[in-house]
């Protein structure tokens, strides 16, 4: 018998949707966005780097408890045919606000602690995928999963449509929702 697929699966824009305020915000601090402009891979682009941090900081922290799930997770989360880990980048002063997300929204019914890791910035993500043997990554920022070493099945999260805009179709996995991502992972399982 062979091992389980283990996939890693981002939190915050894949699992946690701050979309809604990101926009809220960026009004805040008089910057209109689109839908898409919220999107981690070119919100950059729309607002001033200060700005930027300052959105951040309020997300990563009691904007976090009261955030909604991604739109399918909690439905396609339980039917996935592997070993689930999350690996999360986030301050340590924000890991409470994320853990009482996770509680809240019973993450740890599918993914237990022991397989949930918080790390200090993106770079550290390959780390982990690596020591834990992760076969296939969800996230929603490109820069991570380039960063990804050729073991892993890199899979953006897709949700907004911005991969045919970074034009990255030809060198990574695209999933534009929890459906799509749950059909990959079951024919890898089953494969």
């Amino acid at each position: 018998m062979r091992p389980p697929l283990r996939i890693g699966i981002d939190l915050d824009g894949v699992l946690i949707d701050h979309r809604e305020h990101k926009r809220k915000l960026a009004e805040e601090y008089g910057f209109a966005l689109e839908p898409w402009q919220s999107n981690s891979n070119v919100l950059r682009k729309f607002v001033p780097e200060d700005v930027y941090r300052s959105m951040q900081e309020a997300l990563y922290g009691q904007l976090t408890r009261v955030a909604p799930a991604v739109a399918g997770c909690l439905e396609q989360l339980p039917h996935l045919k592997a070993e689930l880990y999350i690996v999360s980048a986030r301050r340590a002063d924000t890991i409470r606000f994320a853990q009482d997300w996770l509680v809240s929204h019973r993450i740890y019914d599918f993914v237990p602690a022991e397989r949930i890791y918080f790390c200090g910035n993106d770079e550290e993500k390959r780390g982990y995928c690596d020591r834990l043997a992760i076969d296939m990554f969800l996230d929603d920022k490109v820069s991570v999963l380039e960063a990804l070493s050729g073991r892993t099945r890199r899979v953006l999260f897709d949700e907004d449509a911005i991969a045919e805009h970074l034009q990255v179709q030809d060198r990574l996995h695209i999933a534009k929702s929890w459906d799509e991502f749950r059909e990959m992972v079951n024919a890898k399982a089953t494969a």
